[in-house]
């Protein structure tokens, strides 16, 4: 798994200092959480895509009768290039 700090170390390579490259990565990911909070996708070329879509309300058996309202969900469509990438892959 590569975490946050990880990734960081990695911006590192291109001349950034890691203080610069956390700043960098913290910046990106509120940007993304803000636009996806307001409902817009977010397109990384060579990546994919995030999107919101909405969850009707529904109900659930589970515990008793319980009710969950309508809600987004966060979803990620890969690129073709990262698809191709990981095609063959074994978990």
């Amino acid at each position: 798994m590569i975490t946050k700090s990880l990734l960081a170390k990695e911006l590192k390579k291109p001349g950034l200092s890691h203080k610069d490259a956390t700043i960098y990565l913290d910046t990106l990911i509120e940007t993304i959480t803000e636009s996806l909070s307001k409902g817009k996708s977010i397109q990384l070329r060579g990546l994919g895509t995030f999107y919101v879509s909405k969850q009707a309300k529904r109900k659930t058996s589970i515990n008793g009768q319980m009710i969950i309202p309508e809600h987004g969900r966060v979803f990620f469509r890969p690129s073709e290039n990262l698809r191709n990438a990981v095609w063959n892959v074994n978990a």
